[in-house]
């Protein structure tokens, strides 16, 4: 039987078992406004400043891909998973090979951890070798597992399964620090130089991964950490939102929001509170060494636990990450440039979604660089071709079509 923090656990349960629901009236909401990055005049130096910090080996990226494809009708991690592009690229694929056209630039492989889970991690692992790692350099990647916490039964026991051993549970997207630290890989980091991380889930099929840009922004603002931000569709929206909360930032759920504030209008029209969080974010090193060496908050939810109802699971959530450091860089983008989730498996978020979004945007990609194409066509270009959208003219096309470019 694994061995738990039976003390830690007991602390846990008698902090929430006799927590009472406490009104949030009293806190102090506000927009946290945000431009368009595309539209900042300083765009141009954050892109010549991030590139710089690539070729000085200064940036890594960190993938979070703990989680499994069931809710997609497939069983593994979800970034093997095929979601339906014409040369079946996987996420993890598509990930791996923008990294690779960044190193190619800078000149300088760069530095990639992938938090898996005790589920997938023997999965994910295994389907990088079945691939030869997508030719990423394997010096530059690693793999390490999340926290786990056992679940406690209704009456604050650890729950147990029919052979005697503790049941556990993810410890929350949250433990991805302590499990950065923990694993070495944070430690790993800094041996290499690395100044900036950045961090994404692993389930967006238009993430630009490590964007110069977005480096770039915060190295240039001296704030702690910086997120990727969307307008909201309309105000109905079900996306967690970025505000201030008490002075501090903080991401709304939208079951937190009031009817009042999320209708809230500026006198031309757009709300007030927007900012979409997107799961992309850079933070500093420093940073992420201060929030591994200081506890989260934990977080208690009540769920059917191995056919047990009721039971107690405790998590800590990545977004406390940004009360705590106090300030934060807000980048807006535009959705239909950069965030294409693949969560569900049919409609909105969907793999279908994902791959037109996708087809569309490398349509737009071909057409500004005036290359010739079929009405109706929609079209997927190797990452390796171009990281967003430069390099591309009709002879790349003639030559790629079929092999680097795709349509569909």
């Amino acid at each position: 039987m694994a061995q738990i923090d039976l003390e830690f656990l007991k602390k846990l349960y008698a902090e929430f078992s006799n927590k009472k629901e406490t009104t949030s009236a009293a806190d102090k909401i506000q927009p946290l406004p945000f431009n368009m990055a595309d539209e900042d005049q300083r765009r141009e130096m954050w892109t010549e400043t991030g590139n710089l910090l690539f070729k000085q080996g200064s940036v890594a990226a960190f993938t979070l891909a703990g989680g499994q494809g069931s809710r997609l009708g497939f069983d593994g991690p979800k970034g093997a998973y095929d979601f339906g592009l014409p040369s079946h690229a996987t996420l993890f694929r598509l990930q791996a090979r923008r990294l690779m056209n960044l190193g190619a630039k800078a000149g300088k492989p760069i530095p990639w951890a992938i938090m898996t889970s005790p589920l997938n991690h023997s999965e994910t692992i295994q389907h990088f070798e079945d691939h030869s790692y997508f030719g990423y350099n394997r010096d530059y990647i690693r793999f390490f597992e999340q926290g786990m916490l056992c679940a406690l039964r209704p009456d604050g026991t650890p729950l147990t399964d029919e052979n005697g051993d503790y049941v556990e549970a993810p410890d929350g997207n949250g433990g991805c620090f302590r499990a950065l630290a923990k694993s070495g890989t944070l430690a790993w980091f800094i041996e290499k130089g690395v100044r900036f991380v950045f961090l994404c889930n692993i389930d967006n099929a238009l993430v630009k991964m490590a964007d110069p840009t977005f480096i770039g922004a915060l190295a240039g603002s001296g704030l702690p950490c910086a997120a990727k931000v969307v307008h909201k569709k309309n105000a109905a929206e079900k996306v967690g939102i970025f505000a201030s909360k008490n002075g501090k930032p903080a991401v709304l759920e939208y079951s937190d929001v009031s009817d009042e504030l999320r209708n809230k209008t500026n006198a031309d029209g757009s709300l007030q509170f927007d900012g979409g969080n997107t799961g992309m974010y850079v933070f500093r090193i420093d940073s992420l060494r201060k929030i591994a060496s200081q506890e989260l908050p934990w977080h208690a939810a009540r769920k059917t636990v191995s056919g047990v109802a009721d039971c107690w699971k405790f998590e800590q959530f990545l977004l406390d990450a940004f009360p705590f450091l106090g300030k934060i860089f807000l980048f807006g983008v535009e959705r239909e440039d950069e965030f294409a989730p693949v969560k569900n498996a049919t409609g909105n978020d969907s793999p279908e979604s994902a791959c037109k979004m996708l087809g569309n945007l490398h349509r737009y990609w071909l057409e500004q660089a005036k290359v010739k194409l079929k009405a109706g066509k929609l079209y997927e270009i190797s990452p390796r071709l171009t990281y967003a959208g430069e390099n591309l003219s009709q002879e790349v096309f003639d030559r790629e079509l079929g092999r680097g470019i795709f349509e569909f």
